[in-house]
Formats: C-alpha cells, structure tokens, sequence
C-alpha cells in the first residue's frame, strides 16, 4: 500500500488497512469489529460504503459486496434513502445457521448434548418459578399436558408427523417458558434437526406408546414441587434418549 493511499486517510492506524491478500472476506471481518465493538448497536446507522472505504483503504465494490452479504444474513438492511442499518438479533436468517450445522462434521450427539444443555437450563430456570408461585406457571402446565394428549391421538391415527410434532413442541414448551430468547431462538433454528433426533429415538423403541408416559412423568415431577427431583427426572429423559439413539428399525404405529 503506497504513502498516497496512507495521506488520504490521516486519522486511519495502518493496522485498520485492508492488507493485499483479502478482498471480502476481510472487509467482512472489518464491518464484525466494528459492530462487536459496541459502536454500533441495533437499529443504527452504519457509515456508507464510501466511508467504510476510505477506513479501510480499499475499493467501494469490495465493500458492497460484503455489505450485500451481510443483507442477505439478516445482518444489516438498506432503507433507501436513508442508508444502511443494524438489524436487531431477531432478523438474522436461520437458514445461514441450518446450513452451518448440516455442512458441518456435527453428528446427532453433538446436537442432542446442544439440546439438552439448553433445553436443562430453561427446565431449572422453570422449577424455580412454580417454587415461588405455582400459579404462574398454570398455562404451561396446561400447554405441555396438550401436548401429551397430542401424543396420544398420533399414536391412535397411526401418524409418526403427528406425534414427532407433538415431541417437539413439549420440549419447546419448555424452552420458551425458560424466558432465554437466545435459547429460543436457537431451538426453532435447528428445527429439522431436532426433529430428526426425536424421529430416531422412535426407530429404537419397542413401543411407541411409552412416549407420553414418559413426558407425564416430567409434569407430574414438576407439580411435585421437588425441585431437586423434578430436575433428575428431566435428566433421566435425555439419559433414556441416549440409550435409545443406536442403529434400529422404523417403528410400527
């Protein structure tokens, strides 16, 4: 990078600089450090591709580019006229996400543990709450024992969509009643997949209709009040779900 680039920009450090061997990629890492560094927050206006330019001592075209990926993630969104702004947590795509976990090396223990270190968190977080008052958490009782009877009525159609949908939405139940949006979030993301996790679980059971036995347990634990074990009880649900995940045949419903 030659003296005149450097004069134009008089109050840029050298080390801001755009080195030769990048292009995209690096100008990307720029706009992250930017915004990791707290200067900008959701819902700002961020320079313009000409000022971030300059900053960076680089060509416009390799700044749209990576201001156009950034769109596309759900990261930043252009408001013409006015410019280019920061988009909040709730925006970003999970598509981006989805494609990272299946292009990756995870396999589905990997994304049982995730599950289950998120989905323990909001059920401590839960068993906290109807400790202090148990009439607060009355709906989510409610939501889950739907959820149970959801089960049941798969079971009796014959309908394994059914009733790995009913599965998924008891634990999400759980989730989103742990108050974590982060958590949330991540779970409806890796929606396909979770789903595919419980699928397997069934391949390996004897008799699929230990399923909603299973799940009441983990309510009548709750309404025990025992935190302690109501707790344990979650755990041995992920326990059994290990033991099950092993090569099996399609369950009979």
């Amino acid at each position: 990078m030659n003296s005149k680039t450097i004069k134009s920009v008089p109050t840029l450090a050298l080390s801001e600089h755009i080195q030769q061997k990048t292009v995209v990629a690096q100008v990307m890492e720029k706009i992250r450090e930017l915004i990791t560094s707290g200067l900008y927050k959701p819902g700002d206006k961020i320079p313009t591709e000409q000022e971030l330019a300059e900053r960076f001592g680089i060509g416009r075209s390799s700044v749209r580019e990576a201001v156009k990926i950034f769109q596309y993630l759900g990261i930043l969104e252009s408001r013409v006229p006015k410019g280019t702004f920061l988009c909040s947590r709730s925006q970003i795509s999970t598509e981006a996400i989805s494609w990272s976990v299946l292009l990756g090396d995870d396999d589905m223990w990997e994304i049982l543990e995730l599950r289950q270190v998120i989905e323990e968190a909001a059920f401590l977080s839960i068993m906290t709450r109807y400790v202090r008052d148990k009439q607060s958490c009355r709906s989510l009782i409610q939501g889950l024992e739907a959820e149970i009877e959801n089960m049941k009525t798969a079971l009796s159609e014959g309908s394994l969509e059914k009733l790995t949908l009913a599965d998924y939405n008891f634990h999400g139940i759980i989730i989103r009643e742990g108050k974590n949006n982060l958590f949330l979030e991540l779970f409806r993301t890796l929606d396909a997949f979770l789903r595919e996790e419980i699928r397997k679980t069934y391949y390996a059971m004897k008799d699929l209709r230990d399923i909603s036995p299973d799940h009441q347990e983990i309510i009548d634990a709750v309404k025990t009040g025992d935190i302690d074990r109501a707790v344990k009880r979650h755990s041995f649900h992920f326990l059994r779900i290990r033991g099950l995940l092993a090569p099996g045949t399609r369950p009979k419903v």
